[in-house]
């Protein structure tokens, strides 16, 4: 019979040490303990059964003093077996958890943990404008300036890295903000300065320039009417400067493009035309209607004639030139003027010329090829003026129709068909006066001539020379009122249907006028232009004569734009802002928000804006259209700093040219530029500012001297090197400077060099040559001193306008801002960081060879906490694209130091020719809406707390790499391995930008894309990082 002992009941008690000690790969620590207490007490028990000698030895009380011995001896195993593997996690870097472990480990593989760098940062300096002050001032460095602490914050000391010269004027420049809007072709829109222009719709306005002025021919000019208008009210009531403008819709667009007339363009002017008149004679009584008679009288004929209308149908005389004055005494006589119709009727005017002398024979020819052979009529006016007093005799010949009037009185009346018969008549003339002269003639068909003769006291038969008539003057009009506001020098207008020109007044006058059985005192106008006779000589009746031109001032409209991209017009003339410069701009910018959407398009279409009006908070701003809308805007302050690349100054504007484009786009109005900047880091010189810090003595007999600097932390700054960072230090021996060495091994052995090393503390200890490795220390009393600034950290992280507080005071020096937020600041490096830095600064060794070096290389980069580099193709070649991110997710300036030197050190390590384009990343968020479910024994508000920073911690900026989506199924993983969570439903993902949802996608399958980066609608995107927005979460507790 056999029995069965499977059970291990009766096997009695066995050794449980040495635990295997084999290491699964890429485990966080390694357990290397070979047993605990218990293990270690139930080993030895089990022993104490294999010894023959103790077979009698059977009690396993724990008061037996055996055993107690064997339990205290445990113990002691147990306290060796734990540090065992404690310092076994120490020597390897993945397990190390001491500092001084991982600071020793990294030292073996030549690396330095990164002491932590100063926040970096601009500052902008405003200089004195009182009267008096220094118009400049030279900032040097190491100026200081401090914060303003917030809550449970520590005021941080800024020093200058770099000396500027400093100018008042160049405080806040302002950008072009309101432009100029130059007359052009179909402009309807103009702006006149002031708010008092007393316009009204429908008044006349001229715009004119000195094209016109100089050549009366010239037809670069506009006559429009006012259709409507608004009155911009000063946008500052307080600033006497800004008297407001008014906007003027015009009747039409300006020009003419029908014929290719273009407004004016030099000099233009503006001028209100604020009086319209008619001429005199507008307001005679109809012709047609007169009683007979009293035409017959009129016409010089009896008082039973019947003189038909067709022959007269206007007064006759009733024009422009029968109007006007005689000319004076001493002018010389040219002709008459000769006004040419077609038809018997004087109704359709052709031509219009001065004609030296009456005496042409056309015969069957035509006076000028405008005018038909047969059926036209000529009336020939002006003045005639005898050498001698006395009875004249007048003889006209011609073929057909003539008739002639002498100061009004009709002397000749043969108006009927004819062949070339002389017919004469009689007039007294003066000597000393100018008579009126008037000959009408028609030709009807065959043969057309006319001539005009005299003779009289010692006057023989001849022609009437063109030395004894005065034609017409052209150049005059007479108003039908008295209108003293019309001055010479000034613009007047004339106007019929369709037609209108420009005058330039020569001269004024008032006189008495009666004609037409109308009487008046009327100004008499001489004009200075064309078409005068040849236009509106025939319309007494329908011409209107705007005129008493008053100047209006031209203003600006504001920019309907934005000020944006490389290029920005300044609004004053500084050709002495250097290329290089840096400058802070500053302005607000339209938020970000859905209110905003409506203007942000409407401004994008460069809709005309005629005010920009800030609210007191400057939180909101009402935009007013030309087209008399409003719309009321979210702004937001916004600031970056520019460098200039080019300055063109070259027409009396200054347009300055950025080395790049704008990160935002401002409101014009609100732009400011400060030139009076220089970059600053955070640390303190503290009293080494004035006086060094002495170290202590050297002596040559000794070797690797070593001295630790009093006070600490040293500050470090961002600079362009391999590891990103350089020290504040400065060391003289009997005042000369001395180099600080990356290594101990670095310098040869005359070379004046030191090291420095930083304990596990941060503290900074300072050590010189052995006379192989760098020189020894000379031999000198007090001989060895230090100058270094104090001070580093992410504390030194400033919010911007946080600094404004002058340590250092120039001469003129009125205060100091940082217009930019501090940035770059970083802590000293942790372990886990040493732990993945430390072996890219060996896979790199300090060059750039191949795509994993670019990455590791800005990687190990202190202040660049992500790095990926990737092949991209960029429409013309192959190229490597590097997306970086800051430390802890810190936004990276493309201006900023930290971001300018991790260029210059990867240009300083790479290969020239290999085509780069570093950007910082595109930082995308997320947020989610879940519900749990909380198991009972646990606090549901600190399951959800926990469930929080679980969230956090998966989706944070550690946990999270470039071009990474999120899914849902890793949001209910992270959230089902938190303590307490019984079961977890996803309700949905959303994207977010600026406080809004962009994307949503419901459920567990849902997830958010990101996406690496790429080449795409023709430009290079960064990579996105997609990172958990912890305010956009929601997470609730489900119970069903």
């Amino acid at each position: 019979m056999s029995t069965s002992d499977n059970c291990g009941c009766c096997a009695g008690v066995t050794p449980l040490t040495p635990v295997d000690a084999t290491q699964p790969p890429g485990q966080p620590t390694l357990a290397l303990r070979v047993g605990t207490h218990g293990r270690f007490r139930q080993s030895m028990l089990a022993d104490l059964a294999d010894e023959p000698a103790l077979e009698a030895f059977t009690t396993r009380a724990d008061d037996d003093p055996a055993i107690a011995l064997l339990d205290s001896w445990a113990a002691v195993l147990d306290v060796l077996s734990f540090y065992q593997e404690r310092i076994g996690n120490e020597n390897y870097l993945r397990t190390a958890t001491e500092r001084r472990s991982v600071l020793e480990l990294a030292r073996a593989i030549g690396y330095e943990l990164r002491p932590g760098v100063a926040a970096s940062t601009w500052l902008s300096f405003t200089l004195e404008t009182a009267l008096g002050a220094p118009l400049e001032t030279r900032i040097d460095i190491g100026t200081r300036a401090q914060s303003v602490p917030g809550q449970d914050e520590k005021a941080q000391t800024f020093e200058t890295l770099e000396a500027v010269d400093a100018k008042a004027r160049w405080n806040a420049l302002p950008v072009l903000a309101r432009e100029a809007v130059a007359p052009r072709m179909g402009l309807r829109t103009i702006y006149l300065a002031g708010t008092a222009t007393r316009l009204q719709a429908g008044d006349a306005l001229l715009i004119v320039g000195d094209e016109r002025a100089k050549d009366p021919g010239n037809e670069n000019w506009d006559f429009r009417r006012v259709s409507r208008l608004r009155e911009v009210l000063p946008a500052d009531p307080n600033d006497p400067k800004d008297i407001g403008y008014t906007v003027v819709t015009l009747d039409h667009g300006l020009g003419k493009p029908w014929h290719g007339v273009n407004p004016a363009r030099a000099n233009p002017r503006c001028y209100a035309l604020r009086a319209r008149a008619h001429l005199f004679g507008h307001n005679a009584p109809d012709w047609r209607a007169m009683p007979a008679n009293l035409r017959a009288t009129y016409l010089g004929l009896a008082d039973d004639a019947r003189p038909p209308i067709s022959q007269h149908p206007e007064w006759p005389g009733f024009t422009l030139a029968d109007i006007s004055d005689p000319p004076a005494g001493t002018a010389s006589g040219s002709g008459l003027l000769g006004q040419y119709y077609r038809g018997k009727g004087f109704r359709e005017p052709i031509l219009s010329r001065t004609d030296a002398t009456v005496n042409f024979n056309w015969s069957t020819g035509t006076p000028d090829p405008a005018v038909p052979a047969d059926q036209f009529s000529v009336r020939w006016s002006g003045w005639v003026q005898a050498p001698t007093s006395g009875q004249f005799n007048f003889f006209v010949t011609a073929d057909d129709g003539l008739r002639l009037w002498i100061d009004g009185v009709l002397i000749i009346d043969f108006w009927i068909d004819q062949g070339f018969i002389e017919r004469s008549g009689s007039a007294r003339l003066q000597a000393d006066h100018k008579h009126d002269i008037r000959l009408e003639y028609y030709e009807n068909a065959g043969a057309a001539a006319c001539k005009l003769e005299w003779s009289g006291p010692g006057v023989s038969r001849a022609i009437i020379p063109a030395t004894r008539l005065y034609p017409r003057d052209v150049n005059t009009v007479h108003l039908d009122a008295s209108y003293p506001k019309w001055l010479a020098g000034g613009w007047a207008v004339l106007s019929i249907p369709n037609y209108e020109e420009v005058y330039r007044i020569q001269s004024t006058e008032d006189d008495a006028r009666a004609n037409f059985t109308v009487s008046a005192t009327a100004t008499r106008l001489t004009l200075s232009g064309e078409n005068l006779r040849n236009t509106f000589n025939n319309h007494v009746r329908s011409t209107t004569a705007f005129g008493q031109s008053e100047p209006l001032d031209w203003a600006t409209r504001p920019l309907s734009g934005f000020v944006q991209g490389h290029l920005i017009d300044l609004a004053d003339y500084e050709p002495d802002l250097p290329v290089g410069r840096w400058l802070a701009l500053s302005g607000l910018v339209l938020a970000d928000v859905p209110a905003n959407t409506k203007a942000l398009n409407r401004l994008k279409k460069d809709d005309p804006l005629a005010a920009i009006r800030l609210a007191r908070d400057r939180k909101t701003a009402d935009l007013e259209f030309e087209d008399f809308s409003r719309l009321t805007v979210e702004v937001a302050p916004a600031a970056e700093i520019v460098r200039i690349q080019h300055n063109d100054s070259s027409n009396g504007r200054t347009q300055l040219l950025l080395e790049s484009d704008l990160t935002h786009t401002y409101l014009p109005s609100t732009v400011r530029l400060n030139a009076n900047l220089a970059p600053a880091s955070a640390g303190d010189s503290k009293q080494m500012r004035i006086q060094p810090e002495p170290l202590g003595s050297g002596d040559g007999s000794r070797s690797l001297q070593r001295f630790a600097l009093r006070q600490g932390p040293l500050t470090y700054i961002t600079a362009p090197t391999p590891s990103g960072t350089a020290s504040t230090l400065d060391i003289r021996v009997d005042g000369l400077l001395w180099q600080e060495a990356p290594r101990f091994t670095a310098p040869g052995p005359t070379e004046r060099a030191y090291t420095v090393k930083l304990d596990e503390n941060g503290s900074a200890t300072v050590q010189f040559g052995d006379g192989a490795h760098g020189t020894r220390l000379p031999t000198g009393s007090g001989n060895v001193e230090a100058r270094y600034r104090v001070g580093l950290g992410t504390a030194g992280n400033v919010k911007a306008e946080q600094i404004s507080m002058l340590l250092t005071r120039p001469p003129g020096l009125k205060a100091v801002s940082n217009p930019v937020a501090a940035s770059g600041g970083t802590d000293a490096e942790a372990g886990d960081e040493a732990r993945r830095n430390a072996p890219l600064r060996v896979r790199t060794l300090d060059r750039i060879v191949s795509l994993r070096d670019f990455e590791d290389f800005a990687a190990a980069f202190t202040g660049i906490g992500k790095a990926q580099a990737v092949w991209l193709w960029d429409g013309e070649r192959r190229m490597v694209h590097l997306s970086v991110a800051g430390t802890d997710g810190a936004p990276l300036d493309p201006n900023g130091a930290l971001y300018r030197n991790l260029l210059a050190a990867i240009d300083s390590a790479r290969p020239p020719h290999q085509p780069l384009r570093v950007s910082p990343c595109h930082d995308l968020c997320f947020g989610l809406t879940a519900g749990l479910w909380v198991a009972p024994d646990y606090e549901a508000e600190k399951v959800l707390a926990a469930a929080g920073q679980a969230l956090e911690s998966a989706f944070g900026f550690a946990a999270r790499a470039f071009g990474q989506p999120v899914t849902g199924s890793e949001v209910l993983a992270a959230l089902q391995g938190v303590a307490g969570v019984i079961g977890a439903d996803l309700d949905r993902l959303v994207q977010v930008e600026a406080g809004l949802t962009v994307r949503t996608s419901s459920g567990p399958d849902g997830s958010i894309p990101a996406r690496t980066a790429r080449w795409q609608d023709g430009k290079l995107q960064p990579a996105d990082l997609l990172l958990l927005d912890s305010a956009a979460v929601t997470l609730t507790e489900r119970t069903s």
